[in-house]
């Protein structure tokens, strides 16, 4: 059954479409949007009509906001990193580590909980769009039960088995790098649309990260990278 919802008496709408409206944000002054089984129908002057009507009292209504690099798939916190780095210490990657060991301990139905706590504080944010990558998992079962938990709540899920070395790999990040390309891809692919790499000092250099997007490539993934993010 249709059902459509009118957000009338709006009095700033931000349609982001220059030949709509004025500017270069495409703004209709004292307007009205239509909204039909969720999807944007009609916008134009106030007065529409509608099944369910919202009355927006003059103010400002906007697109959601999109968050694109997001690891809401955690447990713990870094507040110890936290206090360091304002301390003015160097980012070493410890975060990631304790934010693993972490994760790794937690029951799924816990990450769960934890993402729609997460995921609800954005909503109230107006964060409407939200990639989610995996990251914290770091081994074949928590980077794939990552991502599992992920597709739950968005189809942007990413997988970041290679974010950092674990300490069980200390000293052995290209056979990390091979579990990442082999088993662990496998176990992950089907539940993510994108791969990412940390090529960074400290992480993973350039030869290592293009083995990781060129593995991911050919399994059907597209290409992200976290690349000289602390440069």
């Amino acid at each position: 059954m249709t059902e459509s919802l009118v957000i009338d008496n709006i009095g700033s709408l931000i349609t982001n479409d220059p030949t709509v409206g004025r500017g270069a944000l495409g703004i209709i002054e004292n307007a009205s949007l239509v909204i039909t089984d969720g999807a944007v129908e009609a916008m134009g002057p106030a007065g529409a009509n509608g099944d369910t009507r919202i009355d927006a009292k003059g103010g400002c209504v906007l697109p959601g906001f999109v968050d694109s690099h997001t690891h809401l798939v955690f447990a713990g916190d870094r507040a110890e990193e936290f206090t360091a780095r304002m301390a003015g210490e160097p980012y070493d990657g410890g975060g990631i580590r304790v934010t693993t060991d972490a994760t790794r301990a937690t029951p799924t139905d816990e990450l769960h909980r934890l993402v729609r706590l997460r995921l609800a504080e954005a909503h109230r944010a107006g964060t409407t769009t939200i990639e989610i990558k995996s990251g914290y998992g770091l081994n074949v079962t928590d980077e794939a039960r990552s991502l599992e938990v992920a597709e739950h709540y968005t189809t942007e899920t990413t997988f970041l088995g290679a974010h950092l070395l674990p300490s069980e790999y200390e000293g052995r990040a290209d056979d990390y790098i091979e579990l990442v390309c082999n088993e662990m891809l496998t176990a992950s692919a089907p539940h993510a649309k994108w791969i990412d790499a940390f090529c960074e000092e400290g992480a993973f250099d350039e030869d290592q990260s293009r083995a990781v997007l060129e593995a991911g490539r050919a399994a059907g993934l597209g290409l992200r990278l976290h690349g000289n993010q602390l440069g």
